[in-house]
């Protein structure tokens, strides 16, 4: 009995062990917030659960009039999980759709959308 209980144990911690193996970067945050409502943005930060690669990590910025100019993606310095992304141009007014896609340190792959206005 006593064996069994400690296989099944040993069982369920490997499990949970394997489990937290194959997590993925998801975005927690952004500025612009999600939804949000700014003036023009002089970069677009997002902040990842995990770090990032920011070779293999990026985004655009679409609005009414196109595709927004864009610097060179990076991390911030001590956090890996934060990207940041220059705007080169002021943006006008109106509704923006950002388009991340990232790569995990653990090479795990993730993207999504979103938008913001700029006032």
């Amino acid at each position: 009995m006593r064996n069994t209980l400690l296989k099944i144990a040993a069982s369920l911690a490997f499990a949970f062990a394997a489990t937290s193996a194959f997590a993925h970067a998801q975005l927690e945050t952004s500025s612009p917030p999600v939804g949000g409502t700014v003036s023009s943005p002089s970069a677009i930060r997002l902040e990842f659960s995990e770090g990032v690669e920011p070779k293999f990590t990026g985004l655009t910025v679409t609005g009414a009039g196109g595709a927004a100019a864009l610097g060179a993606p990076s991390v911030e310095a001590g956090h890996q999980n934060v990207l940041i992304v220059p705007v080169a141009k002021p943006l006008a007014p109106g509704v923006y759709t950002v388009k991340w896609h990232a790569v995990s340190v653990d090479t795990h792959h993730t993207q999504g959308t979103f938008e913001f206005t700029v006032k």
